[in-house]
């Protein structure tokens, strides 16, 4: 806050960008970038070619892609949404 005045985003719904990537896109990267520097070796290829190829398959995905598939695979959880392993759910 700057003499009293406040930055407001021209979009709203529009996540925070740097450069060309969104937050989930660099949460990828980083997550990988993590695993290469944590344990070496064959990390460093994945680091390359698996994030690149996340980022084409969500690009071509609806928004929200990786949330779901995060939710899909139990690591992450809606608010006021049933769990993943849920058989039945009466609303």
């Amino acid at each position: 806050m700057q003499g009293g005045r406040y930055r407001i985003p021209k979009y709203l719904h529009r996540p925070y960008q740097v450069l060309f990537l969104d937050s989930e896109d660099l949460g990828i990267i980083f997550f990988f970038f993590l695993f290469a520097f944590l344990f070496g070796g064959i990390f460093w290829i994945l680091f390359l070619v698996v994030p690149f190829m996340v980022l084409k398959k969500k690009r071509k995905s609806p928004r929200g892609y990786v949330k779901h598939l995060l939710y899909l695979l139990g690591l992450y959880d809606f608010k006021n949404c049933p769990s993943v392993f849920e058989k039945k759910f009466n609303e």
